[in-house]
């Protein structure tokens, strides 16, 4: 029974963030296009300008408010439950996306599409249903610190493509970044909320990785944030959400097991039942879910106009 109010707490924790999440997708998205666009020619001179712009837009402002909500009780499930099963979840922030870009955007879903809403759902509930399995503290912070030169590199190439993107495929470029500086908060997330819980034990050791984790945190996410704002911009959202949860889905699933030694396979009283390879089919359908739901993508017009309807 503790089981399944486990599974149902979790699950309802998911929905809840996925609502809120999808629907600031939305007005984040809106909220670019009321602003004028992101206007960045020189990244130092002009990222600081760029970003004010858009806090002082009230509708992106309202957008940033429940993008940060969302992230608090994202936060809080990841303190409850293990990376292998909430960041999969994230992708009910996808359902509602779809929803809201049909609604809004007017972005017409072909049958293939709902089809593939519906294994997505599917892929959700498997995940959801897993075995429940206490959360473990085990972390591998010589792992953790070999992220800091891949995060680096990895912010660097951002940098360097925001001045050659104004053509090419740009709304399949960015969300890229974003998913995998998405997937890789998720780590710094988990470890800030481990050394956080250990910070009393006076261990210098414990407070200096607490101390990385804030930073880490910090960069991933602003990258993420930075990227994923360019994809909205210049991208649809039925292509750019799907390619930014598969790829932090995918980083953060995998690397859970390396990172957090998470088991992938939970037994069900010591047997491997079907349901201990629930959390597996879960990935496998929502990886399929996010192929089926991905768009034709064309390459953007070459006088740095994007392709979406900016009349919002």
């Amino acid at each position: 029974m503790s089981l399944l109010i486990g599974n149902i707490v979790v699950l309802f924790i998911m929905i809840i963030y996925g609502l809120i999440s999808g629907g600031s997708a939305i007005i984040l998205k809106i909220g670019i296009f009321r602003a004028g666009g992101i206007k960045i020619d020189n990244f130092i001179r002009d990222i600081g300008p760029a970003a004010w712009h858009l806090i002082t837009t009230p509708i992106w402002f309202l957008g940033g408010i429940a993008a940060i909500i969302g992230f608090i009780i994202y936060t809080v499930a990841l303190s409850a439950y293990d990376v292998s099963v909430v960041k999969p979840l994230v992708n009910t922030n996808l359902f509602f996306t779809f929803i809201f870009a049909h609604l809004i955007f007017k972005e017409k879903l072909r049958q293939v599409e709902w089809l593939g809403v519906c294994v997505l759902v599917a892929g959700i509930f498997l995940i959801a249903f897993s075995p429940f399995v206490e959360t473990s503290e085990a972390m591998n912070v010589s792992l953790l610190l070999g992220f800091f030169p891949l995060v680096l590199i990895l912010m660097i190439i951002l940098v360097f493509i925001m001045f050659i993107s104004k053509s090419g495929h740009a709304e399949f470029v960015f969300p890229i970044f974003a998913g995998v500086f998405y997937g890789l908060g998720t780590f710094f997330t988990k470890s800030l909320l481990i050394t956080l819980r250990r910070i009393n034990t006076n261990d210098p050791l414990t407070f200096l990785m607490f101390l990385y984790s804030i930073f880490m945190f910090l960069m991933t996410y602003l990258f993420a944030i930075v990227a994923q704002m360019f994809a909205f911009e210049r991208g649809r959202l039925s292509i750019v959400s799907p390619i930014t949860n598969a790829l932090s889905v995918i980083v953060a699933f995998v690397g859970a097991y390396f990172v957090f030694y998470e088991d992938l396979i939970n037994p069900v009283g010591g047997q491997l039942l079907l349901q201990s390879f629930f959390k597996i089919f879960g990935l496998i359908c929502i990886l399929i879910a996010l192929f089926i739901l991905r768009r034709e993508i064309h390459p953007l017009k070459r006088n740095g106009k994007d392709t979406t309807d900016s009349s919002i």
